[in-house]
């Protein structure tokens, strides 16, 4: 047989690319292991190539290639156990859930031939880098064909195409599809077809099913059957391909076979995805032509099938009956007693590659829905998907009361209590992990955004609370999966003394396991080689491996000193006790763990993503903890990198001011996303950068956009596309506060004393997020946000269709300067995708009292990064408006040039002279002829919307003043009615004043007179 190269390193490279993010954004990811491997990425690379185009097979069998697999806490079981163990229930209640399991298992002693809980695992792969790269190099060469067989009923796990759909997408980050639309899509288009069914006065049958153990119990094997893909799925492999499908196909197979299982897919590949969405594909089919259904969607092996009820059927046998008749006996009951269904095509069916694919009643649903009654009860998950959604678009928020946050933990943990957000929901599992997850994304935006010892007392009423409520069985169980992430919060925040105690904690539950619990791994035959002790320890292994990995991705490069103390105190001395005889590799110092973190940093792999390098030092409170001293960068010939991998790397590499092509870029987990490359290229706007951010968004995210980026017009307008249908604009003006002392902290460039600030801002964005009239705008007062919070708020206020305009805090440059500006956030559609568009601009010259108070003390001038003479102006979607900052509005050159060129001016301000002002925006509003919209500081007040009205009673649109808390209120503008007005050669009666003498109307502004 002749020896061909099938393969060139370029293609390792794409394919490691995509590997490296899929396996990051796994369940369980092994960062160690890939900052490892990248450490010598070339000559690992060359060594893989080698052997995929070597004529020998038989390495994909080899357990350095195939790797291990470890365990993962599934569930205590029954699950309900404590509540409905007979004999058990009785009045006597514990406050502390280890007593509750203590009490528990002394009790069960008692009893005769009481089996003990069922401790369950589950199976989880821990393969090789380089079975990683030849997973992802199967797909892009392979996979994707399989892939694009699938009908659109199959939602999740779909591979990233470009726009047209049919093509691969090779740039993009990670092989697959984000699942979040995908899922959403999937439940809300069946809650929809249920929804108008029944609005139409429908019966319908609803049905919701999962397979047992899907990933456990698929043999892989049918994908190397000629017959399957060439017959069913119409696809032809060259011999190239072949090969590679041998490859990947015999190595999940040696995979298997070297686990408990002996059967079954790895979990935690995430090739796997594509092997088990394939494997289900001739069910979708049936459905679709054979049944008909009003719905059908499935998400990896989730179904949701909606069909009329014309047959009138009255129990589940009846329309399972009805399914298996029009399923060419792919669907079947698997036993006499009718409790298990059995899907069996053909190509699972044979020998040697047979699978035992089985739908579980206990888990088959079905909703016989009609009249009011369906209704109300489709409204009701409606109305649950609204709440959940509205907490997950919310703001951060953490009680009063540090003393409140173990009872805000002990309610989400709860097992009860919780609606379900759609009909698979039949106990509060999901749901406890959902409203679990919020609670920990609102302490990990305080960790961003906050320096620790600003929330050290909530944060440390958390940690205790997760040891005593999450940290026992069988929560634990339920919860496992977030331990990571509770780390890297502790790590990052210098809590040294709760990381013992959690570990601690943990050590204990460890120790419970095996004495309390039988432990069982799941879809494993009872019979199997593994005694209790080697299963829970290889369980055990996995958990404080993790706990390292996790300490070593956020522990700060540079600790304080209390931080130093409590290393020294709680971490100088431990190594894991009970896994000790195994777990050889935890770090002996603080300082082998900072070098794991510098490492993990250089590789975006850290808790700080590598992105942070290149943005604005006040944009990250962190930035005194990067490091651009253990940079790798690429040393190889350039040839082997995309082209267009390297020219948007290349840029990028000069805007941060980082040497040659860092692998931190090359290979990002994290890249930039649009807005902060608008905030990181100040020539956006010009015809120069506008082609350089298509260059760099292809090379780190993926995709070119062909749409209307903003730019600068021949008239020097700034166009930024928004299509927008009404001209009525709902502007929300905040009334909002910033203490003095916070102001001097930012002079000062020290951190801010007002510890209540983030709270106060969080709840006042949450009122304006939940508004049910919804706004446009929100107008903010001058130096009142830290830059370092802007992008989190104006992300989640475009989720709500609002755009930001807010002052921030002063910039401090080199040479004793700081700069004023005022940072908006638009939304932005041009790309031909919802964005967010980050404009900039400066204060052009300081107030007096401003700059001497600058001087005063700290000695510090104000300069302009981007000088103007002439006030920018603005079209966002159909608006065209102007921003001056404070004092600028006194300059009446700039309100003279804005005259009949704008809808609309904001004037963020810090101002105690309201008297001066409110003449100058009663004089602005009828001299410009436009909407005047102020935001002042609470503390001065007189924040307004003034109108040119005739009637003077209605000139303020809204004005506020005073109070003793933050608050917004909002007005409405009508630039159509304006501008109609404006657009006639005499004024017309009302609803304006008349325009003034010597106005002109701009010619983009002009439209049919009123």
């Amino acid at each position: 047989m002749e020896h061909i190269v099938m393969i060139e390193l370029s293609d390792l490279i794409l394919a490691y690319r995509k590997a490296k993010v899929d396996l990051f954004y796994s369940s369980h990811p092994s960062l160690e292991l890939i900052a490892l491997y990248e450490e010598n990425l070339y000559k690992n690379l060359l060594m893989l190539l080698e052997k995929i185009n070597g004529l020998d097979e038989t390495w994909v069998s080899s357990q350095n290639f195939y790797g291990e697999w470890t365990l993962s806490a599934k569930s205590i079981s029954p699950a309900s156990l404590l509540d409905n163990q007979e004999g058990y229930k009785s009045n006597l209640i514990f406050s502390s859930p280890s007593d509750n399991w203590k009490q528990f298992c002394e009790t069960l002693a008692t009893k005769e031939n009481a089996e003990k809980p069922k401790a369950e695992f589950r199976v989880m792969a821990q393969c090789s880098l380089d079975f990683h790269v030849l997973s992802a190099l199967w797909i892009i060469k392979v996979g994707h064909l399989f892939d694009s067989k699938l009908t659109s009923s199959a939602y999740g796990n779909r591979l990233r195409r470009k726009k047209s759909g049919n093509e691969l997408n090779l740039l993009s980050l990670g092989s697959f599809l984000p699942y979040l639309k995908p899922f959403r899509d999937w439940r809300d288009t069946g809650i929809a077809a249920m929804q108008y069914a029944l609005q139409n006065n429908k019966e319908i049958i609803a049905i919701t099913a999962d397979i047992n153990s899907f990933y456990h119990n698929l043999n892989p094997k049918f994908m190397l059957d000629s017959d399957f893909y060439n017959k069913i799925l119409n696809i032809e492999l060259s011999s190239t391909q072949e090969k590679l499908n041998r490859l990947f196909v015999n190595g999940l197979h040696a995979w298997a076979a070297n686990t408990p299982l002996k059967k079954g897919l790895p979990v935690g590949l995430p090739a796997s995805a594509v092997v088990a969405n394939v494997a289900l594909l001739e069910l979708d089919r049936i459905i679709e032509r054979q049944i008909v259904p009003l719905h059908y969607g499935r998400y990896v092996d989730d179904i949701m099938l909606v069909m009329e009820n014309t047959s009138n059927f009255r129990s589940p046998n009846e329309i399972w009956e009805w399914i298996f008749s029009r399923s060419g006996n792919i669907l079947a009951w698997n036993n006499h007693q009718n409790n298990e269904i059995i899907y069996k095509p053909n190509y699972l069916d044979k020998p040697r590659q047979k699978s035992k694919i089985k739908f579980s009643n206990k888990k088959n649903k079905i909703f016989l829905l009609s009249g009011e009654n369906g209704k109300a009860l489709v409204n009701s998950i409606i109305h649950q998907i609204h709440e959940r959604t509205s907490e997950w678009r919310a703001m951060p928020w953490l009680p009063h009361s540090s003393s409140q946050v173990g009872t805000d933990l002990l309610s989400a943990t709860q097992n009860d209590g919780e609606a379900a957000d759609n009909l698979r929901k039949t106990d509060a599992l999901t749901m406890r992990r959902a409203v679990f997850a919020i609670k920990l994304r609102d302490l990990e935006a305080y960790e961003r955004d906050l320096h620790p010892q600003a929330w050290q007392q909530h944060r440390h009423a958390f940690f205790q609370a997760f040891i005593q409520h999450v940290i026992v069985l069988p929560k634990f169980f339920d919860l496992e999966i977030y331990l990571p992430r509770v780390i890297k919060l502790a790590a990052a925040c210098e809590d040294f003394a709760y990381i013992r105690k959690i570990i601690n904690a943990l050590e204990k539950l460890c120790l419970s396991v095996k004495k309390s619990c039988f432990a069982i791994i799941k879809a494993c035959h009872p019979n199997t080689n593994l005694s209790q002790d080697e299963i829970i320890l290889k369980w055990e292994k996995q958990v404080f491996s993790t706990i390292q990995e996790s300490i070593s991705a956020a522990i700060p490069t540079t600790l304080s000193q209390s931080g130093k103390q409590e290393w020294k105190n709680f971490m100088s001395e431990y190594h894991p006790s009970s896994v000790s005889g195994i777990f050889l590799n935890w770090p002996r110092s603080k300082k082998e763990f900072q070098t794991k973190q510098k490492k993990l940093f250089s590789c975006d792999l850290a808790h700080l993503p590598f992105r942070f390098l290149g943005l604005p030092k006040e944009m990250i409170l962190q930035s005194s903890a990067l490091s651009k001293k253990a940079i790798t960068s690429w040393d190889h010939p350039e040839e082997l990198l995309n082209s267009n991998i390297v020219s948007g790397v290349k840029i990028l590499s000069r805007w941060t001011k980082l040497k040659g092509l860092p692998y931190g870029f090359i290979f990002s987990t994290r890249p930039f996303s649009i807005g902060e490359i608008f905030i990181i290229n100040r020539e956006n706007y010009t015809k120069k950068g506008i082609d350089l951010l298509r260059t760099v968004t292809l090379a780190i995210r993926g995709f070119s956009f062909n749409g209307s980026t903003p730019y600068f017009d021949k008239n020097g307008v700034l166009q930024v596309t928004n299509k927008e249908t009404s001209l009525n604009y709902v502007i929300a003006v905040s009334s909002w506060q910033t203490d003095f002392n916070s102001w001097t902290a930012a002079v000062m460039n020290q951190p801010d004393p007002d510890t209540r600030r983030y709270a106060r801002l969080n709840r006042l964005l949450n009122k304006i997020i939940s508004e049910s009239q919804e706004s446009r705008y929100l107008i903010m007062p001058e130096l009142s946000l830290p830059a370092h919070w802007f992008i989190r708020i104006a992300r989640k206020l475009q989720g709500k269709g609002i755009s930001l305009i807010t002052g921030i805090e002063y910039l401090h440059t080199k040479k004793s300067k700081v700069r004023n500006q005022v940072w908006s956030s638009l939304l932005h559609d041009g790309l031909g995708f919802p964005s967010l568009m980050i404009y900039r601009q400066d204060k052009q010259n300081p107030a007096l009292h401003e700059e001497s108070e600058l001087r005063r003390l700290n000695n510090l001038e104000m300069s302009p990064e981007l000088k103007w003479k002439k006030p920018p102006i603005i079209q966002h979607g159909n608006l065209r408006f102007s921003i001056l900052i404070c004092s600028e509005l006194t300059n009446i050159k700039y309100r003279s040039y804005l005259r009949g060129k704008i809808d609309a001016l904001f004037v963020p301000e810090w101002n105690q002279d309201t008297e001066t002002f409110n003449a100058l925006v009663e004089s602005a509003a009828l001299d410009m002829h436009a909407y005047i919209i102020q935001c002042n500081d609470r503390q001065y007040g007189d924040s307004r919307i003034r109108a040119p009205f005739k009637e003077n009673w209605k000139r303020d649109v809204l004005r506020v003043k005073g109070g003793i808390a933050d608050y917004c209120v909002l007005g409405q503008i009508n630039i159509e009615s304006l501008r109609r007005f404006q657009s006639s050669y005499r004024s017309p009666e009302k609803p304006f004043k008349p325009v003034p003498d010597g106005f002109e109307i701009s010619y983009a502004r002009k439209t049919l007179p009123q």
